[in-house]
């Protein structure tokens, strides 16, 4: 702010002497000094203006409670508005430190203030107990403050607890002021940045996020497989970095101080899901995979009503089978989780994305549970069958081609393809089939469950299927379609076992990204004033046509500082010699050394033998 009194004396020197000369206390001299602190007033005006033209230097104060600031002027270009207060009260006053005083009236009743805070319904009874306690409930939402309600239902008084100061207070007083003028100003900077450069990459979404939230972003991001990792710093800390005003790749000294971190995850691994509440045999029904890569499900079939006899899951686009050699009764679920091969799990690995395929971590090579109707649980891996090759609905395949087809007994569900899939389900109608011996003798045999005693089990046909004759093998693969339902429909046919399927399994869905920002204390903050509201916002509008954001606010994880404990100190003792061996005088002493060497020259030699001839065995002394 410019000096009155330098503009006074500015007026001195320029005006004639017979102004001057006058006192200061009459009447030209006070004309003189109205002068110049209009001059002032008007220098001060005129560095306003020009301040006030860029968000950097523009004022962040308002003039009146219902006048804009220069800042917000500004953001209104773009449509960026300054967060009000969370709270619409008629002002508050501080007495002391520890206690606050929150008035209302009736264009800002207290009520909408509680029901903003507490939620609806907190007059009402709940489940025959009382009404909430509004002051009670302020409590357990801000800890360390007591809240008193007015007699007149028109105050609200917040008192901290002993030895406490303004900064206790902070947490409450963050939903009675509008967003902060600093904060507002990184805010607007970051998102005329985004919106104006017409590129939503990762570095614009994350900064745009990180400046809602009331921090400023860290330039430097890091790459962590399919995510891009931020991190929040408080305002300020990037003038004072080190490492941001100079050059080269020193690393970051203010990388503990921290207080967002913020990851975006493109194309994030999804859970995903199937159900088919009554599906009928021989019918093919449509699942859609909207996924990158494609999956084997787990399967849950329940039965009810009818047993199904040998039931089986088909995949009609790519051929797999898989057949479970048993009998489902009814109430029983079988469960089947596929032995995922690393290379089938590997395109869904991700960095927030660990524990994925659960099960492979204790069933590696998979497995599948027959789960009884009081929850019993038996395994029933062996008896379950996975076979692929040609279709065999189709009339150009014959059934020679199965010779490189593939009958194994393995935990393994057909893999559900990009897009959209065509499954079946299928059972075998006639648990009695006749086949043909060598000696084209026909006679009946029974297939048997895993726990039957007698019959055929069907892992007898996995090795023979191959080199048998084919009237052998077509009896196999004609039981799947004389089903129940070849003759009859299914809602005709009472002898139809009634099932339910449910498939689970993972998906990366394209056009897609995740946005995960740890609750961590400045983010609780900011989310009291409402800023997650914003955050939403303002990434659905800076995200590119087409693509599908997720906003996630976790808790954040749990992080554990290991100091080292105290222990004894270790004495070490180390001693030193060192011989003093002083040169003396001696007389001269000469030595001569010869060495001897022959030389021996090789040559041939006989076969020699020698034997020692003990005589004391012939004594006559030592005989018995």
């Amino acid at each position: 702010m410019s000096d009155p009194r330098r503009r006074r004396e500015r007026l001195l020197q320029l005006l004639p002497r017979i102004y001057t000369a006058q006192p200061e206390r009459s009447a030209v001299g006070a004309v003189v000094s109205g002068m110049a602190t209009s001059l002032a007033s008007l220098d001060d005006a005129l560095t306003r203006v020009q301040y006030d033209r860029w968000v950097g230097l523009a004022s962040t104060q308002r003039r009146d409670v219902e006048d804009a600031s220069a800042v917000e002027q500004l953001g209104q270009l773009l449509q960026v508005a300054r967060l009000p207060p969370r709270l619409n009260h008629a002002g508050y006053d501080l007495p002391s430190p520890d206690r606050l005083e929150v008035r209302f009236d009736h264009t800002a009743p207290l009520d909408e203030a509680l029901t903003e805070l507490i939620g609806e319904g907190w007059r009402r009874p709940r489940n025959g107990r009382p009404p909430l306690d509004p002051a009670e409930a302020l409590g357990a939402l801000f800890p360390g403050l007591t809240f008193t309600l007015g007699s007149d239902e028109r105050s609200l008084s917040v008192t901290a607890g002993n030895m406490a100061s303004s900064d206790d207070l902070a947490p409450f007083r963050a939903v009675l002021d509008p967003e902060p003028g600093e904060t507002y100003r990184q805010r607007l900077l970051v998102t005329a940045k985004v919106r104006t450069g017409g590129l939503a990459t990762p570095r614009a979404l994350l900064s745009l996020a990180i400046a809602d939230l009331g921090a400023e972003p860290c330039p430097r991001l890091q790459r962590r497989q399919d995510s891009t990792l931020a991190f929040g710093m408080p305002p300020g800390t990037r003038k004072r970095c080190s490492a941001c005003s100079g050059k080269g790749d020193m690393p970051c000294p203010n990388r503990s101080k921290a207080v967002i971190e913020a990851w975006l995850t493109e194309n994030p691994s999804l859970p995903a899901s199937h159900a088919e509440s009554a599906p009928r045999l021989r019918r093919p029904f449509s699942i859609d995979n909207p996924s990158l890569h494609p999956d084997r499900p787990v399967l849950s079939l329940t039965i009810s009503e009818q047993p199904a006899a040998y039931p089986a899951i088909r995949s009609i686009d790519t051929g797999e089978i898989t057949l479970y050699a048993g009998t489902v009764k009814p109430g029983e679920t079988l469960v089947l989780y596929p032995a995922v091969t690393p290379a089938e799990a590997a395109p869904f690995d991700g960095f927030d994305a660990p524990g994925h395929h659960a099960w492979l971590s204790a069933h590696p090579t998979g497995q599948a549970l027959l789960i009884g109707p009081d929850g019993s649980e038996r395994d029933v891996s062996h008896s379950i069958f996975y076979l692929w090759g040609n279709r065999f609905d189709d009339p150009q395949s014959a059934l020679g081609a199965m010779r490189c087809g593939v009958l194994d007994q393995r935990v393994l569900t057909p893999r559900l393809q990009r897009g959209s899939n065509r499954w079946m389900l299928l059972s075998f109608a006639q648990p009695d089939a006749e086949f043909a011996d060598a000696t084209t003798t026909v006679h009946t045999s029974r297939f048997a469950g895993h726990d039957d005693v007698g019959g055929t089990s069907f892992a007898l046909l996995d090795g023979s299927i191959s080199r048998s004759d084919s009237r052998y093998a077509s009896i196999l693969f004609e039981s799947f379609s004389k089903t129940d339902t070849g003759s009859a429909s299914e809602e005709t046919t009472a002898n139809a076992p009634r099932l339910s399927l449910r498939l689970d399994w993972m998906s990366r869905p394209p056009a897609s990204y995740r946005l995960r920002i740890p609750k961590t204390g400045w983010v609780a903050a900011a989310a009291a004033r409402g800023a997650l509201k914003l955050v939403r916002s303002d990434i659905s509008r800076a995200t590119a046509a087409g693509v599908r954001p997720m906003l996630d606010f976790p808790e954040p994880p749990h992080r554990e500082d290991v100091m080292p404990a105290d222990g004894l100190a270790a004495l070490a003792i180390a001693q030193r010699w060192t011989e003093d061996a002083a040169p003396a005088d001696g007389g001269l002493q000469t030595g001569l050394g010869l060495t001897a060497r022959e030389r021996h020259e090789p040559a041939e030699g006989c076969f020699s033998m020698q034997v020692v001839f003990d005589t004391t065995r012939l004594d006559w002394s030592h005989a018995g």
